[in-house]
């Protein structure tokens, strides 16, 4: 192989290879037999110096997935990116891999990844670090011969870096070296690929073999492919929402929204079911309203039979509640606060919880999130009514944090001549969210002034890698096998959509969740409570979103031999204090574990074995229960784990006592 020349390494955004190269193929020439693959690539980008990381997203509609009609996705929505997602997935077809004879790790090993000799190497140019990953192979996808690899960066990447990827050494289950192939082959031995753009694509690739040896010193020997790719900016990926928010709370004109409280409490009626529509967007390619634009959203709250032990009787004595903004779980309506263990919390600590829909996930959505299976070219309305739920919420938050908003209203007073208000406005507001309100209540706070801190129960972020584990998204999955039927294609899709999902979930604000916060937002605390073996969120998921943090976990995490490796590598300990609670860490993560709930598999497919823990571990358990209060209250983190793994026995037993509905 022809050496490569050292060269001073040129971090940033300046790659001239893309998408509007004259005469370039639509296809990326160092791709397998999928289009669109490796992705994410920068072959799918232009240079546009007008965005804040140089970069703009330019799918070519050919390149998209078609369904069976033949109907490619229409790429107008991802091509207002400038980037790929900060979660992205890099996915490569790779002829007679054998992962475990390549050394690709898993889950429990990403403090293995950045070894010297990894076979995978994900190097941030834009800083020159070398990034921690784990990898597998798409269980779903049946071509052994041709299987398609997927890479997991361990922590979310930085916004608006570039990032180069490098596989090496990689093995065939008889321990044959793989070779390069194609145009990347044809470079590697000193050549120009024949395609059109051949010689400014190997001009680029030299220049990521420099980078690479310079910066993470990758030889060419053993090097099967390397390729590079964009990461969306905070600017492009946050703005949106963030000048909705804005123009939002500034209609108010300091005041409160307008709301009405009724008997109605048939939610299922709601108004929200069945819509596609996106934003109107204005001149500055941010959302806009006319005239007559007014999003009526359904709430209720719970008020603990602790704050009002007679409703009925003048003489009651009320104690007014703490008020709590609650996040519900996915595809359910407002009500669905009102399940075990969020009752029994909120009667026992004097909690009134407050909580409105989530747009395009709640119980209404279900027959319309399915349609969007059938041609995806509907799907940027679903991330556009998230963000929509985002402003929802913090309108409810102003509501219920202020003495002339639901306080001041009888539905929220005693009965007779002192109409005590049910809700102590004195106390700060603070947010408790369990599934799809953790996965929604992590970006809700990051673009919230309203309250400091929040506790995200069964937390988890990034639905490329939770939906093909969770058991919540089986039931739709024949929608999509049934429309974009090939494996690969549907792995590919999932990425391509997190691109726009980032906007309406935690995976696009983690980064600015904490000590980075967005303007206009102050700084935040969160305690991550998470049950191992979740079936319907992804413990792997919530392993990313805590080093994303850099969240300080309770050691042990699990009991000893459980797992084969450290989920929790790169993370730091939380320090217990004398007062027997840990320090005020940005992030803090509990993880507690049942043993009816085994591990979760390491393949990409839902947890099915023993017993789901999900509804129950740990917002049930009374010791979580008091740690979640104290973290709201003075905001320190109580260790009610001891020096022990934070291990319970009570899954069963509770799940027979309440069976998820």
């Amino acid at each position: 192989m022809a050496p490569v020349p050292h060269a001073i390494t040129v971090h940033g955004p300046g790659t001239t290879w893309g998408a509007a190269v004259p005469g370039a193929p639509v296809c990326d020439p160092l791709g397998g037999q999928h289009c669109m693959l490796p992705f994410p690539s920068d072959d799918y980008t232009v240079a546009d110096p007008s965005t804040s990381s140089g970069r703009r997203v330019d799918f070519p509609v050919a390149t998209m997935p078609r369904n069976v009609q033949g109907q490619p996705i229409d790429p107008a929505a991802w091509n207002a990116n400038d980037g790929f997602s900060p979660g992205s997935t890099i996915e490569v077809e790779v002829p007679g891999l054998d992962p475990a004879r390549s050394g690709i790790v898993g889950p429990y090993q990403v403090a293995a990844s950045v070894a010297p000799s990894a076979p995978v190497v994900l190097l941030d140019a834009t800083t020159g670090r070398r990034l921690a990953w784990w990898g597998e192979i798409d269980a779903r996808d049946p071509d052994h011969a041709d299987p398609l690899l997927l890479v997991h960066p361990a922590a979310d990447l930085s916004e608006g870096h570039r990032i180069v990827v490098a596989l090496r050494d990689l093995r065939t289950a008889s321990g044959t070296l793989i070779s390069p192939t194609g145009a990347f082959a044809t470079i590697l031995h000193g050549g120009t690929p024949s395609e059109p753009g051949g010689a400014v694509l190997a001009a680029h690739e030299r220049r990521l073999l420099t980078l690479l040896h310079h910066d993470a010193g990758v030889r060419t020997t053993g090097l099967y492919l390397a390729w590079d790719f964009t990461v969306i900016s905070t600017a492009n990926l946050t703005d949106p929402v963030l000048h909705m928010r804005d123009v939002a709370l500034a209609d108010l004109h300091g005041g409160l929204p307008h709301y009405q409280v009724t008997a109605v409490t048939d939610l299922a009626q709601s108004a929200h079911g069945g819509r596609t529509d996106t934003f109107r967007l204005g001149p500055n390619g941010l959302p806009t309203t006319a005239a007559g634009d007014v999003e009526q959203a359904v709430f209720s709250c719970l008020i603990p039979r602790s704050v009002d032990p007679n409703p009925a009787a003048a003489s009651s004595p009320v104690t007014p509640g703490r008020p709590v903004l609650y996040g519900k779980g996915l595809f359910s309506v407002a009500t669905q606060m009102t399940v075990t263990g969020v009752r029994d919390l909120a009667d026992r600590y004097r909690l009134v919880l407050c909580s409105t829909n989530w747009l395009g996930l709640d119980g209404n959505d279900v027959l319309t999130d399915a349609g969007l299976l059938a041609n995806l070219s509907a799907f940027p309305s679903l991330p556009d009514h998230l963000q929509q739920a985002m402003i929802d919420a913090l309108y409810l938050a102003r509501l219920e944090a202020s003495p002339h908003g639901l306080a001041a209203n009888p539905a929220f007073q005693s009965a007779g001549p002192s109409h005590r208000p049910f809700i102590d406005t004195a106390e700060p507001l603070t947010y408790d969210g369990n599934s799809e309100g953790s996965l929604m209540g992590g970006a809700l706070t990051a673009i919230s002034p309203l309250w400091r801190r929040a506790v995200l129960g069964v937390p988890s972020m990034n639905y490329s890698i939770l939906l093909p584990r969770s058991v919540d998204f089986a039931p739709l999955y024949p929608f999509l096998d049934k429309s974009y039927p090939n494996e690969v294609t549907q792995q590919l899709i999932l990425d391509v959509l997190q691109m726009l999902f980032d906007r309406g979930e935690t995976d696009g604000y983690v980064e600015q969740l904490t000590t980075h916060p967005l303007p206009g937002t102050p700084p935040h605390q969160v305690l991550l409570q998470m049950a191992f073996g979740d079936h319907q969120v992804s413990n792997f998921a919530t392993e990313i979103e805590a080093r994303t943090l850099d969240a300080a976990v309770h050691r042990p995490a699990l009991p000893a031999g459980l797992v084969h490796g450290n989920p929790f590598a790169r993370l730091p300990t939380a320090t217990t204090a004398a007062s027997g609670a840990s320090s005020r860490a940005p992030a803090t993560l509990y993880v507690w574990e049942d043993p009816h709930s085994p591990p979760p598999p390491l393949t990409d497919v839902p947890p099915t074995a023993g017993i789901d823990p999900h509804d129950f571990i740990p917002r049930s358990l009374p010791a979580a229960q008091r740690q979640l209060i104290t973290f709201l209250e003075p905001g320190t983190v109580p260790d009610v784990c001891g020096t022990g793994p934070c291990t319970t026995d009570v899954t069963s037993a509770v799940h027979l006592a309440h069976p998820t509905p």
